[in-house]
């Protein structure tokens, strides 16, 4: 009998830790679940926040509510909608890395146009073939055009951006890459008449404006250019691709000091910007500034070390300020980044004439008259040299 008696309080012992743990268990579980659904419905309604508040153009706000989105579900939508919006605000390095989340047609057709603005050729043509796979059609393909065009292959960018717009005729990326592919094939005037259809289609691109705005200024027509850009400017205010647009234009123009303010207001925008920093170094090297010119080019090149246009400006108010030694440095420095500008050679060979170095002043002709430049070839020409 004793020995029953232990049998059964030993079970009764057992089976009641069991249900304790069991018991314990499902309430944990039910809680994990609760949490998981309830950060859930919060994810879901900072998203539904973002949506409407970027619906009524309160864009920064809208910023919040889909960081909040993403930091409490790692919404996948509010990736896409984040990723678009800093497409838009021309902050294309965060897009592509915010659009990698967003693994969808959409997300990878406008992940691929960030890279590709980028100049990640490589990876803009995997994500546009990727979203290609998935059923984009349009968008991925005008960025392949723009990826074989980079490449040199104008042939196949043509093909791709025709089928572009055979998919959407009415797509004023389709036609805005077109156009760049026409210019670089020297149809100007077929170019342009791609970049006015863009602006007629969608005239809250901002790319139809630039390009538009280009191909004028292209033609010194910067009346044209800055009427074209200043209504791109009322729907984008803050673009700085426009700003630059306008800083060309004035400069076409002759007014230094307005273009100068146009380069200034991009760099309050984004104090790294290349372009801008260039831009201004030339302007002022151009009105012998060379100090002021020499401190926009050393920003540029700490930016950026490999930026050969930085070194280049450098090479260029080094020259004019009587310091050749620094000069020489600073263009080879260019060439050895980017041996295809034959600008950059042609300027080596009025300083190595300044410093009546006769042999690598003759060098420096050859290679920029082989590169293509006019006037290095009509200097060779007329000392009997062939290129």
């Amino acid at each position: 009998m004793s020995y029953a008696i232990t049998f059964f309080y030993i079970f009764v012992s057992i089976m009641y830790n069991i249900i304790r743990h069991l018991f314990a268990s499902i309430c944990l579980s039910l809680f994990v679940l609760c949490g998981v659904a309830a950060y859930g419905q919060e994810s879901s309604e900072w998203l539904r926040k973002g949506i409407a508040a970027e619906s009524n153009g309160l864009m920064e706000r809208a910023e919040d509510y889909y960081r909040k989105a993403i930091d409490a579900d790692s919404s996948v939508e509010a990736y896409l909608r984040l990723g678009v919006m800093m497409e838009q605000m021309e902050r294309y390095g965060e897009a592509a890395d915010l659009l990698s989340h967003a693994v969808n047609a959409e997300g990878l057709s406008h992940r691929a146009r960030c890279l590709g603005e980028l100049k990640r050729w490589d990876e803009a043509r995997s994500a546009a073939e990727h979203a290609i796979e998935l059923g984009a059609k349009s968008s991925p393909m005008a960025t392949l055009a723009l990826c074989e065009s980079a490449a040199g292959k104008h042939i196949n960018a043509y093909s791709w951006a025709t089928k572009a717009l055979k998919e959407d005729p009415a797509d004023a990326r389709a036609h805005n890459v077109m156009g760049v592919i026409c210019f670089r094939k020297g149809a100007d005037n077929e170019a342009l008449q791609h970049f006015r259809k863009a602006v007629a289609l969608d005239s809250g691109d901002v790319d139809a404006y630039y390009n538009l705005a280009t191909m004028y200024c292209l033609r010194n027509n910067s009346e044209t250019a800055i009427i074209h850009i200043k209504k791109g400017m009322k729907l984008h205010p803050k673009s700085t691709k426009l700003y630059s647009a306008l800083g060309r234009a004035y400069t076409i123009k002759g007014d230094s000091q307005r273009a100068v303010a146009c380069y200034e207001r991009i760099l309050q925008m984004d104090s790294s910007n290349l372009n801008a920093l260039i831009r201004i170094g030339n302007i002022y090297c151009d009105e012998n500034h060379y100090e002021q010119a020499q401190a926009y080019f050393k920003k540029a090149t700490l930016v950026d070390p490999n930026s050969a246009e930085g070194h280049k400006g450098q090479g260029r108010t080094y020259t004019a300020s009587g310091d050749y030694r620094k000069a020489v440095q600073a263009y080879i420095r260019a060439t050895q980044i980017d041996n295809t500008d034959a600008e950059t050679y042609l300027m080596m060979a009025d300083l190595y004439n300044k410093q009546n170095n006769a042999q690598k002043e003759k060098n420096c002709y050859k290679k920029s008259a082989k590169l293509g430049n006019k006037t290095a070839q009509q200097w060779c020409v007329k000392h009997g040299l062939a290129w």
